[in-house]
């Protein structure tokens, strides 16, 4: 077998582990592993309130809890000029958090993570009406990383864990 065909193989099957990782549903706690489950890379919390409150609750406690708001996309709307309506809207929030991640970007045999910068966080609708935050699971990415930045993601991912959940407390009925 060649040097490429062994590559090849070899990240076709570290792609197949992301598949039979279980996502984290916060208010559930992980669900149980199920085998090509392509949602595993991805965090969802189902939010009790509408999209604009979500959104505005959302953006408040980030803010709060010291993430810094690099970009707001209104995918919802940019899809609606192009008559695709989606149900409640899709807001994408690009941002950062500089006390886990600026010694990653110092040193340059970790800054390659970058290209997993910023953090993002979608708030988008349901037809059965329901609003949901998603965000990557980087909790179950993290040991695929170099130890340096596992732990820094790890650090993230459960700061923007607990900032979500702040938010559906507040939005709670």
């Amino acid at each position: 077998m060649t040097r490429r065909r062994s590559l090849n193989t070899f990240l076709l099957a570290a792609l197949a582990g992301l598949i039979h990782l279980a996502p984290v549903r916060a208010a559930e706690g992980p669900a149980a592993p199920s085998p090509a489950n392509p949602r595993a890379i991805v965090a969802e919390d189902a939010v009790q309130a509408g999209f604009a409150d979500t959104l505005k609750a959302l953006k408040e406690q980030l803010a709060a809890d010291g993430w810094n708001l690099v970009a707001e996309i209104d995918l919802g709307s940019r899809l609606a000029k192009k008559n695709v309506p989606l149900p409640g809207g899709l807001v994408i929030l690009e941002m950062t958090s500089g006390g886990n991640t600026i010694p990653l970007l110092k040193n340059e045999e970790t800054r390659y993570v970058s290209a997993l910068m910023p953090c993002s966080v979608s708030v988008y609708g349901l037809a059965d009406g329901r609003i949901m935050i998603s965000r990557m699971n980087a909790s179950a990415m993290a040991p695929m990383l170099d130890p340096r930045i596992a732990d820094a993601l790890r650090k993230s991912s459960a700061q923007l864990d607990a900032s979500i959940a702040r938010v559906k407390a507040k939005l709670a009925p």
